[in-house]
């Protein structure tokens, strides 16, 4: 009798900040023949969650089979749904797993373990926390989490948070109106960041670290690197070229001194261990 192994499966996650530019990477990674990663399967909103885990696994009728609260834990639903689960022979499953999700799961251990037992690995994707606070603050003004409905997806925007990120460049208004912020609320943001930077490096060894900054701005060579991380092939010039195009329309370059209206009471409060974030090199 003949034994035929298993395809293998590379089971990956992508973590980072809120608005740390996760939903431009899944959707890149999503754009290669032999990955597929799910970008919002964790989110806090069940309309949202059942809709994007239905389309990429279908219809569940009437038995939930997506992520749902009291029904299946965080980590039920990726070891029994997502990981070493493609439907399209995929050799790279991906899922977008934010710092917050990591909080709210309690899933740092979960990921530990799966690091120990190979064929998993980590992409940490970093951008300064004043930033992804500044961008989190400015979709929040635009009032776009609700949940799409049964014909139509999120109206998705520059700076999206939750829905899959548009297709299409979608060149940031050259015009913001200012946002006055709240400086506690911010300097704690902060410090969460910092910690979980911390607490995912301890994850795992096998770990991708990628700029936001170069994710951007220098997108050709960070393709090169993920692919290789990954054990992929790249992809073509023509394919890199549109996604740099993309990615550059999508970063700003507006300084978050112009947008935050009480910037100079955030830099004078500051404390030392957040003053260094602060600075116009650091964003």
């Amino acid at each position: 009798m003949v034994l035929f192994e298993p395809p293998f499966t590379l089971n990956t996650i992508i973590t980072g900040q809120i608005c740390c530019g996760d939903k431009h990477l899944s959707s890149i990674l999503s754009d290669h023949p032999d990955i597929t990663c799910h970008s919002v399967l964790l989110d806090a909103d069940d309309a949202v969650r059942r809709y994007y885990h239905e389309d990429y696994f279908g219809d569940t009728g009437s038995t939930p089979d997506w992520l749902v609260e009291g029904h299946i834990s965080g980590e039920q639903y990726l070891t029994n749904k997502i990981f070493d689960n493609p439907l399209n022979n995929e050799k790279v499953i991906g899922v977008s797993v934010l710092y917050p999700h990591l909080y709210a799961q309690d899933l740092w251990d979960y990921f530990s373990s799966w690091c120990r037992a190979g064929d998993f690995c980590v992409i940490n994707l970093k951008r300064n926390p004043v930033a992804c606070f500044v961008a989190l603050k400015l979709w929040e003004r635009t009032d776009n989490f609700s949940a799409p409905t049964s014909t139509t997806k999120f109206n998705h925007g520059w700076a999206d948070v939750v829905g899959h990120p548009s297709k299409l460049p979608v060149e940031f208004p050259s015009r913001i109106a200012p946002i006055q912020i709240d400086i506690p609320e911010l300097y704690s943001f902060i410090r969460m960041q910092l910690a979980a930077d911390i607490k995912t490096a301890q994850i795992c060894d096998d770990r991708l670290e990628i700029l936001y900054e170069e994710l951007v701005l220098d997108f050709p060579s960070v393709c090169s690197q993920l692919f290789s991380f990954l054990g992929c092939e790249s992809f073509s010039e023509d394919i890199i070229g549109k996604w740099s195009t993309v990615l550059k329309l999508k970063n700003v370059g507006i300084p978050v001194s112009s947008i935050v209206s009480n910037w100079y009471s955030v830099c004078s409060e500051a404390p030392s261990d957040i003053e260094p974030l602060l600075d116009s090199e650091a964003l």
